[in-house]
């Protein structure tokens, strides 16, 4: 049905689009806005002036809220029993006897996991596929949908200043218009939410003065949106001297914001660009303070980060996310792998004042790591296009251990000598092993059209092997030492 929907809406006429997107959006707004929220976002903003001894007691608490409703889904009760779990033990040390969940059985069995059938009225089920074609399915009642815009709400615009009744445009996934259409408007209207959803499928050269003359008119506070999107506009204007009017703030989701994106979009709006971390799961959620730390909500959801052996990391260390969401208990995710590579801050204070956990950095999908044949495992490789101007867009692709292909979007002035210092940037990061740069037109999306800036292509032969060369190699310079 919402197939069937999707296409008759992309045949519409752009008149009966911007009814539907209105009519829609006053639902959407009511859903998400309504009811409790504003006692929601009163309760977040209360909380950042908690000790972590407060913290530690909430999390306690509302853990055991969730254990006690995971006992109604049968995949859990089967968890527990495998675990030697029982009512009666303490609801930290239960969470340390469980397995990891893992996102493909979320996707295969996540209405396993429901611990009320038949499920309420009012639950919404979110479907998001990712970059595989399975889709996984959260289940969202009303109030933990609420939940989850209060968080955002308090956590993200207030710390930018700024509120969900602003003008806003968002850079998301909704496919707002027809891929055929040759003029603008590519974007279309939510007079409820003060907002205009903004086609990221036409942002090519041949209309980007369509957008910027619209944002001119338009006059938007806050751009919010994937980074790849916003930063496509943003460099666009600053390359032709046509700047959009200067917004209250950026807020980024859902890809990794690299140093030279949050440059140009900062130069581009004359704004701070405030990234956050999360996603439809619900279950984890950092954001960005004034200072610039990005910040856990230990309210949200209680969070670990392991190496490849199920270790706790160390502050720095790159590690896969693990997360127990603590406020769905209609489909509890209890120790639910993210499949992110993520580091803990060394730092353990802000000046912000906030007593909540801070993440050094978001480095991407734990599956994309790369890994050299001297023993290293990487995964950012900002450093290889740092300076190199004469580029829109890059993706590393690693094919083999000692081969890395390094797709580009050029402007008209790359030259051999860019490609080149690119070369021997990839050599000082990864070691001399053989590197393709390709020039393309354009760097596929994935299904969610989100930009994945590194692909890794082994298999998990090809990784474990790996390990096991890295684990003999560290062996022999102990037994050396």
């Amino acid at each position: 049905m919402a197939k069937l929907l999707e296409e008759i809406y992309s045949h519409s006429p752009i008149w009966t689009q911007q009814i539907y997107v209105g009519l829609w959006g006053w639902w959407w707004h009511r859903r998400r806005f309504g009811g409790k929220f504003p006692e929601l976002v009163a309760e977040f903003g209360n909380r950042e002036k908690w000790s972590m001894a407060d913290w530690a007691h909430y999390q306690e608490e509302r853990l055991a809220n969730l254990m006690k409703a995971a006992w109604h889904s049968p995949f859990y009760r089967k968890v527990f029993d495998e675990a030697g779990i029982t009512p009666s033990i303490p609801p930290l040390e239960a969470l340390g006897r469980l397995p990891l969940l893992s996102k493909e059985t979320l996707r295969t069995r996540g209405r396993d996991l429901l611990t009320q059938r038949p499920v309420p009225k009012g639950t919404l089920i979110i479907r998001s596929s990712g970059t595989t074609g399975t889709p996984m399915e959260i289940f969202y009642s009303r109030h933990f949908h609420q939940m989850t815009m209060a968080w955002f709400e308090a956590r993200c615009r207030y710390w930018a200043g700024l509120t969900f009744r602003d003008r806003r445009i968002m850079f998301g996934v909704r496919k707002v218009c027809n891929f055929e259409q040759s003029k603008p408007p590519f974007w279309r209207f939510s007079p409820a939410e003060n907002m205009a959803y903004m086609s990221i499928y036409h942002l090519s050269p041949h209309f980007m003065y369509a957008y910027l003359d619209f944002l001119k008119e338009y006059q938007p506070k806050l751009i919010i949106g994937y980074p790849s999107a916003i930063y496509t506009l943003g460099r666009f204007a600053l390359e032709n001297g046509q700047l959009p009017p200067p917004a209250k703030a950026v807020i980024t989701t859902s890809e990794t914001v690299t140093p030279s994106i949050r440059e140009a979009i900062e130069s581009a709006w004359q704004c701070r660009l405030y990234d956050s971390y999360g996603a439809v799961e619900g279950c984890f959620f950092a954001s960005e303070c004034e200072y610039g730390r990005l910040h856990l909500s230990p309210d949200v959801g209680i969070y670990e980060i392991l190496d490849p052996e199920g270790k706790p990391c160390r502050p720095g260390e790159v590690g896969e996310a693990v997360c127990t969401g603590l406020h769905n208990q209609m489909q509890p995710l209890i120790r639910y792998s993210i499949g992110d590579a993520v580091a803990w801050s060394q730092e353990i204070s802000c000046q912000c004042g906030r007593q909540m956990p801070i993440l050094k950095s978001v480095e991407g999908r734990i599956e994309d790591m790369c890994y050299t044949p001297d023993g290293r495992a990487i995964l950012r490789f900002d450093t290889v296009f740092k300076g190199i101007i004469e580029i829109r867009e890059a993706q590393v692709i690693q094919e083999q251990l000692d081969r890395f292909v390094i797709k580009i979007v050029p402007t008209q002035n790359f030259s051999k000598q860019d490609e080149e210092r690119i070369r021997e940037n990839m050599w000082l990061h990864v070691g001399k092993v053989e590197i393709e740069i390709s020039p393309v037109p354009y760097i596929d999306r994935t299904k969610g059209n989100k930009f994945r800036a590194v692909i890794s292509q082994l298999s998990q032969h090809e990784k474990q092997l790996w390990r096991k060369a890295r684990n003999k190699r560290t062996e022999r310079a102990a037994n050396s030492d």
